[in-house]
């Protein structure tokens, strides 16, 4: 099964924050960039305040200040990508998307380039409200977009299909790449 869909340096942007939020690693590195910058929050203000009662309590405020920003903060690589996107693909804001679902795999092409990902490396398929995620053990995947699909009816068969390959190569017991 075939489908197709145009999609924006807007849905590149929301397709790689999708991706990066799945990642432990990148999970594990931003607790680790709170940690430690509520830990300098505490000790810069311990220190300015001379080391006291005051100081620690005061010190530990600003540390839950840090934790309590933080998430706000995240929604700031946004901003970054776009620009990282804008510098790569300039005014251009309409590229398509091929995605074919095979037996023994998706293949995925666009504009000038082609690429193809096995069943036994996917690990899941979410529908979404604006989308179908078909995404990969080790990251990655393909967000489908909705409107790539006629009806809802297409939509379905697209999540069954899909779900169907994905099932029958994770009991085949392939090893996964």
């Amino acid at each position: 099964m075939r489908v197709q869909f145009t999609y924006s340096q807007e849905d590149v942007v929301d397709a790689a924050m999708r991706f990066s939020a799945r990642s432990k690693s990148l999970r594990a590195l931003r607790h680790k960039r709170t940690a430690w910058a509520a830990l300098l929050s505490w000790l810069l203000v311990f220190a300015i305040f001379r080391f006291s009662i005051k100081a620690a309590i005061s010190g530990l405020v600003a540390a839950l200040l840090v934790v309590i920003i933080d998430p706000f903060t995240y929604n700031y690589q946004h901003r970054n990508l776009r620009k990282i996107f804008k510098e790569q693909y300039g005014e251009e804001n309409e590229f398509i998307c091929e995605v074919e679902l095979l037996p023994e795999g998706i293949k995925m092409g666009g504009k000038n380039s082609q690429c193809s990902t096995e069943w036994e490396t996917i690990d899941e398929i979410v529908p979404t409200k604006d989308s179908v995620d078909i995404l990969g053990r080790k990251g990655g995947g393909v967000i489908v977009r909705n409107r790539a699909f006629s009806s809802a009816e297409e939509r379905q068969r697209v999540i069954e299909l899909a779900r169907q390959y994905m099932n029958l190569a994770k009991a085949a017991g392939k090893p996964v790449k």
